[in-house]
């Protein structure tokens, strides 16, 4: 009898286990990427899942107008965008693109046929729920958030079929220089970009690719679809640019675009020779003046009710000196991405550029090599002389290098920081990338905690590379940036890169105002400064009267150089310019160890103030009539994005499932799966980035915060919420292993009756 029991106590467990590993295996099967993956078909992209009909719905389409007029060092742009909807549905348009991360954006506007309603400034929740209620009513409404600082999303809320609505944003941002050559920069394209693997949340919901996890809280809104380079591209940008740089120039260009100049009255207009061109690449203009000498400095002022807001320029004098001369020994790092976003033109570049380093290095100098893409191979365990037999392993290593798998910056970042001090040497790590990651700010805390003694130089790679983490990374990492967008510009850039890793120029720089006390100027550290560079400074300060002061090493020697602030040319915008600045330096505070509430509420108070959209305001526009009928249902779809020129998926896409969120109690959560079986997720929640305790380095509260929880939408209106399903074992593996529990389970009851009759 107690055999008997132990046999039928087994049969249960068996059965049971066996049922649970079918359950799942199904359950894992269904978790096909057809529901969410891209389709291809005529006319671009049908995304997401078929209506009741089974037929599947196209995506909107955008097209964009820009207009940009530079005077001077400050360039005032407006963006023109227009949703069409193709479908005979009414539609909520989602599209995820990118502006300069410098860009001071304030401005928005609607245009719904001939109405035109003019966006405000509020804060993020606030904004949100006010969309969210108007998207509800059936009223057109339009909402722009920043998801990073080079990275946003529009949300246009019932299109109506067949129709189109029109937006309109305007930003102000500063020109910089670069080897002395003045550039502008419009960012036309985001890089698919990679999240780590980490806990997985619920994080801010969006209907991105990626999971969101406990490192990328809001993975889902920053990974956009993206046409496969194969199908035709959309997205078409027109682009006009004025250009009045206060002399005559010497050369004009664009290295990635066709342009076309014409020159009235000492004004410049750029268009692209193409007219509009598919948003596949970044867009830079290019220019010098003809003075017969380098500029030395742009000032430009704005007056306003609480002081003078001033931008200042300085371009410091050529230092000229011998890459022979005295130096401390040098230790070069070298640390090249091989992951799947590098693959094509961008991998070729890289190496190309690795290779022209190497050959510049001196028998004296150290090297090593280290190659990441999902893990990290050091090429020496150790820096080692740059002598031939060392270089010639260098050289077959790189030859060797291939793009694939995932983009583990931090990993590689771990083998080359060493955080040690040493004044004997010269220790540099050149970082050659596309960056295009979703941890930007765990990345920039790790170099900040682990820098030491080195500086670190950034190489972008390709023709959209994340230029937000390469300026910040090399700011932090007190070296400098650089971008290579084509093969031909590899010899040119890198040794321009080289002179700047030779030595910085000028060091222990200090500017004095003539009303010190009263005066807040940006950055409160100037950082040392490489060959060509400027001294760019933001200060809001009772009067431009009197002489600004700069001080510092030029090559070892004292320099000094007084600019006279009555020079300066009125300029629109540069209040605004000020305080993106000032929040960027409160933002830059997540990665040196603040806290999220202190973050939030410092760039609040700024943005509120000179109505800036920032991580914690949006703008957001809404219509006060209503266009889309009650008993007419709105689908929210997702407007793809182009793939970047050079770019090529990876070879396996991630999977996943998405499911539609149940209301909420306070008891918890439940999810219906496939088949309307109720499921538990026991996964860990943290704020919205409209919550007052968002923050993306590190969620403090512990509590569910998805955007129906904060604006109060009703159930039919909840938002789709992706929750990442990974299982260790394929699908069809468990399946097996659940048809041979099932069927030993039977054998066992089997057993079991006949030994009972």
């Amino acid at each position: 009898m107690t055999r008997d029991i132990e046999t039928r106590r087994t049969l249960r467990l068996t059965a049971i286990c066996a049922l649970l590993f079918f359950t799942f295996a199904l359950f894992a099967a269904a978790a096909s990427p057809t529901l969410a993956a891209p389709v291809r078909g005529e006319g671009g992209l049908f995304l997401f899942a078929p209506d009741k009909t089974g037929k599947r719905r196209p995506a909107p389409a955008v097209a964009s107008k820009v207009d940009i007029r530079i005077i001077g060092a400050i360039g005032r742009a407006t963006v023109r965008q227009e949703f069409v909807n193709p479908d005979d549905a009414w539609v909520e348009g989602i599209y995820v693109f990118p502006l300069p991360d410098e860009a001071a954006v304030d401005h928005l506007k609607m245009w719904i046929g001939d109405r035109v309603i003019e966006g405000r400034i509020d804060e993020r929740r606030a904004a949100k729920r006010r969309y969210d209620q108007a998207a509800r009513a059936g009223k057109g409404a339009s909402l722009l958030e920043q998801e990073r600082a080079n990275i946003f999303t529009m949300s246009i809320a019932n299109i109506p079929p067949k129709g189109r609505i029109a937006i309109e944003i305007a930003f102000g941002q500063p020109v910089t220089v670069e080897d002395g050559r003045h550039r502008l920069a419009l960012p036309l394209v985001v890089t698919p970009r990679y999240v780590p693997r980490g806990e997985a949340i619920l994080g801010v919901g969006g209907l991105g690719d990626a999971h969101n996890t406990a490192q990328v809280p809001d993975a889902e809104r920053i990974t956009p679809p993206v046409r496969h380079p194969d199908d035709p591209q959309g997205n078409p940008v027109a682009l006009k640019i004025t250009l009045d740089a206060g002399a005559p120039l010497a050369t004009i260009e664009s290295p990635y675009h066709s342009i076309g100049v014409e020159e009235t009255d000492g004004r410049y207009e750029v268009t692209l020779k193409q007219g509009a061109v598919p948003a596949d690449r970044d867009f830079v203009l290019e220019w010098t003046t003809d003075t017969g000498d380098r500029p030395h400095a742009a000032l430009f002022t704005q007056s306003k009710k609480d002081g003078t807001y001033l931008l200042a320029m300085i371009v410091p004098p050529s230092a000229e000196f011998s890459i022979n001369g005295q130096r401390p020994p040098r230790e070069a790092i070298f640390i090249i991405d091989t992951s799947g976003s590098m693959h094509g033109a961008s991998m070729n570049q890289a190496k190309k550029a690795l290779l022209f380093a190497l050959d510049r290095l001196r028998p004296k100098d150290k090297f090593n090599v280290i190659a990441f893409s999902s893990e990290s191979t050091t090429l020496f365990r150790a820096a080692r002389p740059a002598d031939a037999p060392a270089l010639a392993a260098a050289r077959g290593f790189v030859g060797a290098l291939q793009a694939q798998g995932g983009t583990e910056i931090m990993g590689a970042l771990g083998h080359a920081l060493d955080g040690r001090v040493d004044a004997s040497r010269l220790r540099q790590i050149v970082l050659l990338t596309d960056g295009a990651v979703g941890n930007e700010t765990a990345i920039l805390s790790m170099i900040r905690r682990h820098l030491g003694d080195s500086r670190l130089f950034t190489v972008g790679i390709g023709s959209a590379p994340n230029g937000y983490l390469m300026r910040k990374a090399a700011e932090i990492g007190r070296g400098s940036a650089l971008r290579i967008g084509k093969p031909v510009e590899v010899e040119k850039r890198m040794t321009a890169l080289f002179r700047k890793l030779e030595r910085p120029v000028l060091t222990d720089i200090m500017a004095r105002f003539p009303d010190e006390a009263r005066t807040e100027a940006l950055p409160a550290a100037i950082p040392d400064l490489y060959h060509d560079e400027p001294i760019v400074l933001a200060a809001r300060l009772p009067k431009a009267e009197g002489k600004l002061v700069l001080t510092g090493r030029l090559m070892g020697r004292a320099w000094r150089q007084e600019v006279d602030l009555s020079t300066a040319r009125p300029g629109d915008g540069v209040t605004r310019l000020w305080a993106r600045r000032k929040i960027e330096s409160h933002m830059d505070r997540l990665h040196a160890g603040g806290t999220g509430d202190e973050v939030r509420l410092a760039v609040l108070d700024l943005a509120l103030e000179h109505q800036l959209l920032s991580r914690y305001t949006s703008l957001v526009a809404v219509d006060d009539r209503t266009t889309r009928p009650q008993d007419e249902s709105l689908d929210t779809r997702a407007v793809p994005g182009n793939a970047p020129a050079g770019w090529t998926p990876p070879t396996q896409a991630r999977k996943r499932v998405r499911h539609t969120m149940a209301p909420i109690g306070q008891a918890g959560i439940a999810s219906a799966g496939p088949g309307g079986a109720a499921m538990a997720y026991s996964l860990r929640a943290i704020p919205d980035a409209t919550s007052p305790s968002y923050s993306p380095a590190a969620p403090t509260m512990p509590q569910v915060a998805m955007r129906m929880a904060l604006t109060g939408a009703p159930a039919a209106h909840v938002p789709t919420v992706s929750l990442g399903v990974r299982t260790a074992t394929p699908a069809q593996i468990m399946i097996i292993a659940g048809l041979v529990l099932l069927m030993l389970s039977g054998g066992l009851w089997w057993g079991v009756r006949r030994r009972s009759a």
